[in-house]
């Protein structure tokens, strides 16, 4: 009988072979399945959940920070490699389209200005992303030579490979394996990649031709007067009868699949998706209101003590009436004042005592009889003057050598002021500029030397003709004992009253509680709203229920001091036309390195239709700056909103059956505004005068629009850009309806179109400031080497109109889900 170790013996090759098989699976085919299974499922829960889905592509909360450590490494660098460069004495080129990370400052009297990193959201790498995705979609491809070269640019050819190489240790402290210049080098090829492709988008609108030169000029400077009246297409609807099968068909499968967007006269009978809304409004005026009356007059009184120097009254310059008066009164008493200090004897005292009794009759004489006295007094009292320097001081005496120089002039009157002011270089003229207004011209006219001589008679012997000038050099002098007792004294510092003020001083005090009071409250309610998403979500449910009690929500958000509201069902363009669409607007602001600083006007229903967030995932609005790598405003917003979605509908492409009678009423609105076209082109051609517009008018029973110095922009406050003209009585103003009166010459006739194409304006030119002659002139004058800046800021204008029709036509922002709040990522990192 065989036993198992005859048999193992008998087949021990072939058991061999099967067992180093089994050992080859074990270790070999094995451990990528166990990976794939138990370890793929706890390295998915080490990942969490999809934060954002960009084009498909699901990106996860790691996957969010190493795009946003990858960005910030790279302006870090590239900040520092600018930097380095500018101290070489270098000429680097700032990065144009700008990357993540990096904001170049310009320079200002507060700041010397330069690179300056600024740390990259989540949200702004995300978006860098998928421009990148977008690139490599295209087959854009950034090879290792333009790389370098980038780099050699933004050092200005200053730092080599080894230079950018020790930047990078530096930067990044060694952190990380495999961080290192290549993987830098790779890093900065794919930032290139994104940015070649905004280099493309946004284009540089300054390059025009001559022709559109012209019309940018025209239309930027010209001025014009005119007066129009209106042809309605309403007024043609009875002539226009129904549409034939065909045409309905033809005219629904041209626009089908386009939306209707009425703010550019855009037909179309695609259905767009629409959402609906609830809200939680915090308004900051509400909480202050609160606040102020718990603020204490105690309070008040207190703040007003330690804050007591912001609350000065202003100190407006004085206007006496006798101001006129006052330089013949102060004649006499400098002159006086001169013997005081050169005799500094009793009777030169006596003699400025009498100087405030000797202004008043000073004052009353004529300034004509004192000029005519001037010359012949004044030579006779500078001979008398000769004995006071010669005895008394020997400053007297340097005085009339410093003076030699200036004896011709000093027999004019200008001679005589130029001399007593420029002698005055110590802290004389700082106190005589203080004086009242009257004590000014003392230094100014002659005759008040005279007293001076007469005090210098009895003092010493004539000397040499040199001294002739000392009253002109001793003019400074006569002003010092100005110095020693000043006429004016600087006025007391005078105080609002606390009673003018208190108001103010509550709403300072009330502001910061407040503010904070606000805050709290919006995060009470997110908190509550955001656990009860929570639970909802975490229940996988395809419900479209609200976990929401509309009734606590509203009565939490009174307790609170917030309101509540909703939005009903609406796709994107009626609810942009909604009440709530203008109320919740945030103005961001953003820097270009072109433009400067440039505002973003943000809507809270635009990004609520952007973002597709999904149903009742509470946000928070504005939040923090949407500004595109560039800085950031930490100012919080006066009004915010804690704002989800209630209800959310896909947008489909309609049968013919759905939308038949839309089709039908587009048809006869087109019929009709092709018929008030032609009728409002036939009277512009009959029409030569203002009498041929008026008796028009009143044949079709319109009234008479009279438009005076319209231009076809206006310039918005703060260079911020330009906006449409604007012209009273005009409904629907289009940049058409512009370029049609702005084309037109004067005394000519046209027929501008509104915005809508549905009403068209017949209108006479009946002014304009400049002839289209002068107008060319001037542009030819104002072309010094490159286009004048109106041409320019006009064709930039033009150029962001057809850039933003790019970017909604070819980088739709829908290509990014965000999943979650992106603002919860960046406050959590």
């Amino acid at each position: 009988m065989a036993t198992p170790f005859k048999v193992f013996r008998d087949n021990q090759k072939i058991l061999m072979v099967v067992f180093g098989a089994l050992l080859m699976v074990a270790f070999v085919v094995l451990p990528p399945i166990l990976q794939f299974g138990f370890f793929s499922q706890q390295a998915e829960n080490i990942r969490g959940e999809v934060v954002v889905v960009v084009d498909d592509e699901e990106l996860y909360r790691p996957d969010i920070d190493n795009l946003v450590n990858k960005y910030d490494i790279v302006g870090r660098v590239m900040a520092e490699a600018i930097g380095r460069s500018l101290i070489l004495q270098g000429s680097p080129k700032a990065p144009m389209p700008p990357i993540p990370g990096l904001r170049i400052v310009p320079a200002s009297q507060q700041s010397p200005g330069g690179p300056q990193f600024m740390p990259v959201g989540a949200e702004e790498a995300v978006l860098y992303y998928a421009w990148v995705k977008k690139a490599e979609e295209l087959g854009m491809v950034v090879d290792d030579e333009s790389v370098r070269e980038f780099m050699r640019e933004s050092s200005g050819g200053r730092l080599s490979d080894y230079d950018y190489n020790a930047i990078l240790s530096a930067v990044t402290g060694g952190q990380g394996p495999g961080l290192n210049y290549d993987y830098f080098f790779e890093m900065l090829r794919e930032v290139l990649t994104a940015q070649k492709l905004q280099a493309l988008v946004f284009r540089d609108g300054r390059v025009v031709t001559p022709s559109s030169a012209w019309v940018a000029y025209r239309n930027m400077n010209r001025t014009i007067s005119t007066e129009m009246f209106p042809v309605s297409a309403k007024d043609f609807m009875d002539q226009v009868g129904s549409p034939t099968n065909a045409q309905i068909e033809e005219l629904f499968n041209k626009y089908k699949h386009q939306p209707a967007n009425p703010a550019m006269n855009q037909i179309g009978f695609m259905q767009m998706d629409k959402i609906s809304l609830a809200y939680v409004k915090g308004d900051i005026e509400d909480f202050v209101n609160a606040a102020k009356a718990e603020i204490t007059d105690e309070q008040v009184a207190q703040y007003y003590e330690e804050n007591k120097d912001s609350f000065r009254k202003p100190v407006l310059p004085s206007a006496e009436p006798e101001a006129p008066a006052a330089p013949a009164s102060t004649e006499e008493a400098p002159a006086k004042e001169e013997s005081a200090p050169m005799t500094e004897e009793k009777p030169a005292t006596e003699e400025a005592k009498p100087m405030e009794e000797t202004t008043e009759p000073a004052s009353e004489e004529k300034p004509a009889e004192e000029m005519k006295k001037e010359e012949a007094p004044a030579e006779e009292k500078k001979e008398e003057a000769k004995p006071e320097p010669a005895a008394e001081e020997k400053p007297a005496e340097e005085k009339p050598a410093e003076e030699k120089p200036a004896e011709e002039p000093a027999k004019e009157e200008p001679a005589a002021e130029q001399s007593s002011l420029n002698s005055m270089k110590t802290g004389v003229q700082l106190v005589s500029f203080l004086q009242e207004e009257g004590e000014k011209p003392a230094t100014e006219e002659k005759p008040a030397e005279e007293p001076a001589a007469e005090g210098a008679k009895p003092e010493e012997k004539p000397a040499d003709p040199a001294p002739m000038e000392t009253p002109a050099a001793e003019a400074p002098a006569a002003e010092a004992p100005a110095t020693d007792a000043p006429m004016a004294e600087a006025p007391p510092v005078e105080y609002k009253p606390l009673a003018e003020v208190q108001d103010q001083i509550r709403d300072r005090l009330a502001q910061p509680i407040a503010q904070k009071r606000m805050s709290d409250a919006l995060a009470e309610v997110r908190g509550v709203l955001q656990a009860k998403y929570e639970e909802f979500r975490y229940l996988e449910t395809k419900s479209t229920k609200s976990p929401y009690d509309t009734d606590e929500i509203e009565r939490l958000a009174t307790s609170l001091g917030l309101s509540f509201g909703a939005m009903p069902l609406m796709d994107f363009y009626a609810a942009s036309q909604s009440a709530l669409a203008q109320e919740a607007i945030h103005v961001d602001y953003t820097f270009d390195q072109t433009s400067g600083l440039r505002t973003i006007n943000r809507s809270m229903v635009a990004e609520a239709f952007q973002t597709k967030s999904p149903l009742f995932q509470p946000r928070l609005f504005p939040g923090a700056s949407q500004s595109s790598m560039m800085f950031r405003q930490n100012i919080q917003a006066e009004v915010q909103y804690v704002f989800w979605k209630t209800e959310m509908k896909d947008g489909f492409a309609p049968k013919l059956e759905d939308v038949k009678d839309e089709v039908v009423a587009a048809w006869k609105q087109q019929e009709a505004g092709k018929l008030a076209k032609e009728a409002a082109q036939k009277l512009a051609e009959q029409i030569k005068s203002k009498e041929d517009l008026n008796k028009a008018a009143t044949e079709r029973k319109a009234e008479v629009i009279v438009a005076e110095n319209i231009t076809y922009f206006n310039q918005l406050s703060g260079g911020q850009g330009l906006s449409l003209g604007t012209i009273p009585g005009v409904e629907g103003l289009s940049q058409m309806t512009m370029e049609a009166l702005f084309s037109t010459p004067l005394n000519g006739a046209t027929a501008a179109p509104n915005l809508g194409e549905d009403v068209y304006y017949v209108a006479f030119v009946t002014a304009e400031a400049e002839t289209n002659e002068q107008l060319r002139d001037n542009m030819m004058a104002a072309i010094q080497g490159t286009l004048p800046a109106s041409v320019s800021q006009y064709a930039s204008q033009e150029e962001n109109l057809v850039t933003r029709a790019i970017l909604l036509d070819f980088f739709d922002p829908k290509r990014i889900d965000w999943k979650i709040d992106p603002m919860d990522l960046d406050s959590s990192s």
